[in-house]
């Protein structure tokens, strides 16, 4: 498998995968994606920089791309021709240099998501492999995790897994009310789970500082929507002005 992106992801496959895993940097290793078709291309860069690492991807192998990153992608991926290309909703805390990576059961939907999921469970990142219909509702979940806990962890400087002993209503209050942007973005529905889930992952990572970052795919496209489906989101608001945003 190929990996473009040597950073703690890439890092942490490379290392932990019995099988061989051929890491891309910025420099280097590129001679890779020359090959046929059939191999999967993992995309483990950050937001910003994938423009520019398309640009470098032959065409012949765009079927091949997995994307991994975190945020709203879809208009992104779409607006590229690339609605249907693998995707991957991680659940890894890795560190570049410290103990092996916290994982909780990643998924992976498209082509080569049984490969790319055996993989990363192999490297010790449990994965599993989903349809289009069951990786939306982890997408949504995720992203709804990251936008509600950034500001929350900023506002009140506490780390992810004593936010929801500090403010357990504020916390449901914010889920719900991204989850439900998300949604109305999406056409689906808000699932069921999306607090217990989101609590779960904060207990299996508890000391981590969620901050509010890379704003137009996060934050940024949650304030985005809401304002062109006309929804409120006094919540939101109220915790990105207490974190100074």
């Amino acid at each position: 498998m190929i990996v473009v992106g040597a950073g703690r992801i890439g890092m942490a496959l490379q290392q932990g995968a019995p099988e061989e895993v051929l890491l891309v940097d910025r420099a280097t290793g590129w001679e890779a994606l020359d090959a046929p078709p059939g191999e999967p291309v993992v995309l483990a860069v950050r937001n910003d920089d994938l423009d520019s690492v398309l640009e470098r991807v032959p065409a012949r192998r765009r079927h091949d791309l997995v994307f991994v990153q975190n945020g709203a992608l879809r208009t992104f991926l779409a607006e590229r021709g690339l609605g249907g290309a693998a995707r991957g909703v991680l659940y890894v805390l890795a560190e570049r240099a410290g103990p092996a990576p916290v994982a909780r059961t990643s998924y992976v939907c498209g082509p080569h998501a049984p490969r790319v999921a055996r993989v990363f469970s192999s490297a010790g990142m449990p994965a599993v492999a989903v349809d289009r219909a069951a990786f939306g509702v982890h997408e949504l979940e995720k992203l709804v995790w990251l936008t509600a806990y950034a500001p929350l962890c900023e506002a009140l400087a506490l780390p992810v897994g004593t936010v929801d002993d500090a403010v357990p209503d504020a916390l449901a209050e914010l889920l719900a009310e991204l989850g439900s942007v998300v949604a109305a973005a999406w056409d689906t529905t808000v699932p069921d789970t999306l607090l217990e889930r989101a609590v779960g992952w904060s207990e299996a990572i508890p000391h981590y500082r969620a901050a509010v970052k890379e704003w137009p795919w996060r934050n940024g496209w949650i304030d985005a929507e809401a304002a062109r489906l006309h929804l409120p989101t006094p919540h939101h608001r109220r915790w990105l002005t207490a974190a100074g945003r």
